[in-house]
């Protein structure tokens, strides 16, 4: 059976992430597993520590699988307690996972400088399509929001979009964000280079979306090409979105951390869960 993993922490944006994630295991008939990573103890402290900590734990455990079970119908699940870090535990699962789900928080000015939170460490790691849930701030529409610039890993995230859309009934925004190049001023600019750079986005947008009506019959799909940063587009399209959808390249190793600036921005500033689809 496969399997929807979800980090748990006892907190209130953790509370969401699991009920997100225990309806998400549902509409896909996988089994809900909450994990709680507590890391390893100091030297010397292990069986007092282990002891204690696993109490408590395993109680806040249970409490939040009666909780999401209660609320989700027909959902199943397990808790799991790691000695792992939370990051480590996370990612290591995604290896046979269908998807991770992190919860998050909202952060200051100076954090975000930093890319060591939590959710941003799995969303760079993981093997498996990521859902970063931050809390709860407004009432959301029924509508997902997917970023695309033509190459594979945005088709990957299209075609994922398209089937949370689908699967609600609710409406597909495509989004392809574009901007003029620059050039150098010594350089001669083409008299017709803005219009050739619209058509080329215009293109790239109806490549991109091509075929969703047909391959999902009644999914409404609107396509949007807005002249800005891809970042600000989406951040933008998402306010009051129920979901918004990035690619990510499926790379290894060290290379694997650089997500590059547009979906660690949407990740750290989304107003509503992002699911970074692998390509």
């Amino acid at each position: 059976m496969t399997e929807v993993v979800v980090g748990v922490a006892g907190t209130l944006s953790s509370e969401r992430a699991v009920h997100w994630a225990g309806e998400q295991a549902a509409a896909r008939g996988a089994e809900l597993v909450l994990v709680h990573a507590v890391g390893r103890p100091r030297a010397g402290y292990g069986e007092v520590w282990e002891e204690a900590v696993r109490a408590g734990v395993r109680e806040m455990l249970e409490r939040e699988a009666e909780r999401v079970c209660a609320a989700v119908p027909d959902l199943k699940a397990r808790t799991e307690i790691d000695l792992e870090t939370p990051a480590r535990s996370l990612t290591e699962r995604s290896a046979g996972a269908a998807l991770v789900v992190v919860g998050t928080r909202r952060l200051g000015p100076t954090q975000r400088v930093f890319s060591g939170s939590l959710a941003y460490q799995v969303v760079a790691g993981a093997q498996c399509p990521v859902a970063v849930v931050p809390p709860l701030t407004r009432p959301a529409a029924d509508r997902v929001v997917v970023g695309t610039d033509g190459s594979a890993e945005s088709a990957a995230a299209v075609r994922a979009a398209a089937v949370e859309a689908a699967r609600t009934g609710g409406v597909l925004d495509v989004v392809h964000a574009w901007q003029e190049a620059s050039v150098l001023w010594a350089v001669r600019v083409p008299p017709d280079l803005g219009s050739a750079t619209h058509a080329h986005a215009r293109a790239v947008l109806e490549a991109a979306s091509a075929g969703l009506e047909e391959e999902h019959p009644g999914l409404e799909v609107r396509r949007r090409l807005v002249e800005t940063d891809p970042a600000g587009a989406l951040l933008a399209a998402a306010d009051s979105a129920r979901l918004l959808v990035v690619g990510s390249r499926g790379l290894h190793g060290v290379s694997r951390m650089l997500l590059g600036s547009t979906s660690h921005a949407v990740v750290l500033h989304s107003p509503c869960p992002v699911l970074v689809e692998r390509g």
